[in-house]
């Protein structure tokens, strides 16, 4: 069937006419399966970094906050989730980066604390901000399982976590048990 032979009265079903208006048939429809299934899909766990936290700014808080990251940029440091808190700020940073970064913030009036062997676990799922109750259900398993977390964001196919290697893998485990993937 084609648009061209599609009119009110002629027999016609509503999906065949709504398919056909889009310019394709029924056997190219249920050919195109290329949507993942709902809920999570897959786990991934990247280690090698150190969470850092920085605290003890001067007034005014916002321009010490740029110096910092300032700091960070001019010394080729790469960060990520970054997070401004009341007193300072914190992100993470490449493991092998640790040094440099004790190095050139240690010597300022800041306070530094490194936690170091970290790990971001992302756990991955089609519009998971849509579907209702899953980045709840999922930060009930990691509590459940007494995994401290460092960090949690969300993007809409994903959440991540920053938690301690140890605790990736642990975490990894029960999410791959879920999924019949152990």
């Amino acid at each position: 069937m084609n648009a061209g032979n599609v009119s009110p009265g002629n027999g016609v079903n509503p999906s065949e006419l709504s398919a056909a208006v889009n310019g394709f048939n029924l056997s190219q429809i249920a050919e195109t399966d290329f949507e993942k299934r709902r809920g999570i899909n897959a786990i991934e766990v990247r280690t090698g970094y150190t969470q850092v936290h920085v605290t003890g700014l001067q007034s005014p808080i916002a321009s010490s906050r740029i110096q910092v990251l300032t700091e960070v940029a001019n010394a080729g440091i790469s960060l990520d989730f970054l997070k401004l808190t009341p007193t300072g700020l914190s992100f993470i940073i490449p493991s092998d980066k640790t040094n440099v970064i004790q190095k050139i913030l240690q010597d300022k009036s800041y306070i530094l604390d490194l936690a170091t062997d970290r790990s971001i676990v992302s756990v991955h799922a089609v519009n998971m901000r849509d579907e209702e109750g899953l980045i709840a259900s999922i930060l009930h398993k990691v509590i459940s399982a007494k995994i401290p977390v460092d960090h949690v964001a969300d993007m809409h196919d994903r959440i991540l976590l920053i938690c301690h290697n140890e605790f990736a893998a642990k975490f990894e485990s029960i999410i791959k048990k879920e999924l019949g993937l152990v």
